[in-house]
């Protein structure tokens, strides 16, 4: 067996949530609990009933390709050259990551805490991998002087989130202003930065979302329908960037999976010919956030204020040695699954991920017993 995958860990969020009985509050894995809307399907079922179900190009059905550009790619990605079709954005950042990137060579940047799929993939790649500390008393916020201090002549990717998972964080446009204006004047091969994007649609700050890809034409976005519509099970993301960068990773995505099945690419297909269904669960998500905020208010629970996508940072009392034993122990004792914030790096200990895209039932009695948990002697 490869090393590199023999020694590597199973997710600690997936170790967590099988651990969830049929009691459980499950505030624990980043799973809408929306239904989706069923139109796409029926349009999709009445495609293959005409069509039959073929293989669909490499890189994805032409259509959906141009209408992803139109949608997202900004004035540097607008044709359908700039985007391939993924088995969710997963594959997306793993084989970004596989063929832009030489092992050894290479390093990438993340934040800390961040996403725990970057750091792995690098890993398992052989791809250099460094950390940049972000603080809970700024927000988790993306600070671009930062990330430029920590390029080194080997740094040839930043990875980053917005809005983040675990910390529902927004990088702020000024800071992807000196970002982009910075990377730009350096000297040397350009520096890639791969926004995950998939809670673009859950951004909750004042105006428009702003992406990076409207400012710096050495972006890849990682897309998908996943969070945006409540498909996790449909598996179809996108990968949005430069033209020889996305062909690159489109021949890596044709020998692990020829192509992304042609059903799911047709349910995508006529989600974007409508693409005010893209957002039409964030009137819903605006709630939640509502919720959140008075719940964790009306229990005297601190968390660290999201921005967007559905998790945010839950802080921890003193007394608690590890957010690992924590969340254990939370779900042992009142019955709520939960992510140790060590999960997303060093500096997401003290803290436990909750997600609040459940039931508002569910949310509301899930603080309720954390509350009660934290209170006792």
């Amino acid at each position: 067996m490869n090393s590199k995958i023999a020694s590597l860990p199973p997710s600690p969020i997936r170790l967590m949530h099988d651990r969830k009985r049929s009691s459980s509050i499950d505030l624990g894995l980043g799973q809408p609990t929306l239904l989706p809307d069923p139109a796409p399907f029926d349009a999709a079922n009445e495609w293959v009933r005409v069509h039959g179900c073929p293989y669909a190009p490499n890189a994805g059905l032409p259509e959906l390709r141009e209408n992803i550009a139109s949608i997202y790619g900004g004035p540097f990605c607008g044709s359908r050259e700039n985007v391939c079709v993924t088995s969710g954005s997963q594959e997306a950042i793993y084989l970004t990551i596989k063929t832009l990137l030489e092992p050894g060579r290479d390093e990438v940047l993340i934040t800390d805490p961040g996403y725990l799929s970057y750091q792995r993939c690098c890993d398992i790649e052989g791809v250099n991998c460094r950390s940049v500390r972000l603080s809970p008393e700024d927000g988790f916020s993306v600070k671009a002087d930062d990330l430029l201090a920590a390029l080194t002549p080997a740094t040839r990717m930043i990875m980053l989130g917005s809005p983040a998972n675990p910390t529902g964080s927004v990088i702020a446009e000024p800071e992807m202003q000196r970002l982009s204006g910075a990377l730009l004047q350096r000297a040397g091969p350009p520096v890639f930065v791969a926004v995950d994007e998939v809670y673009r649609e859950l951004s909750f700050q004042p105006g428009a979302y702003r992406s990076l890809l409207e400012l710096y034409p050495h972006t890849l976005a990682f897309q998908s329908l996943s969070k945006s519509c409540a498909l996790t099970g449909l598996r179809v993301g996108f990968l949005i960037g430069p033209p020889d960068a996305v062909a690159a990773v489109t021949r890596t995505h044709a020998l692990l999976m020829l192509a992304v099945n042609t059903h799911a690419q047709e349910v995508a297909l006529a989600i974007t010919r409508e693409p005010e269904r893209l957002s039409a669960h964030h009137g819903w998500y605006r709630r939640q956030l509502d919720l959140l905020h008075t719940l964790a208010r009306d229990h005297q629970l601190q968390i660290v204020d999201p921005q967007g996508a559905f998790f945010c940072m839950l802080r921890l009392p003193d007394r608690f040695a590890s957010s690992e034993l924590a969340a254990e122990e939370l779900l042992e004792s009142h019955d709520v699954v939960t992510v140790p914030g060590s999960v997303f790096g060093s500096c997401g200990e003290g803290f436990l991920r909750i997600t609040w895209a459940a039931h508002p039932a569910d949310l509301t009695e899930g603080f309720q017993r954390i509350a009660r948990f934290f209170a006792r002697a």
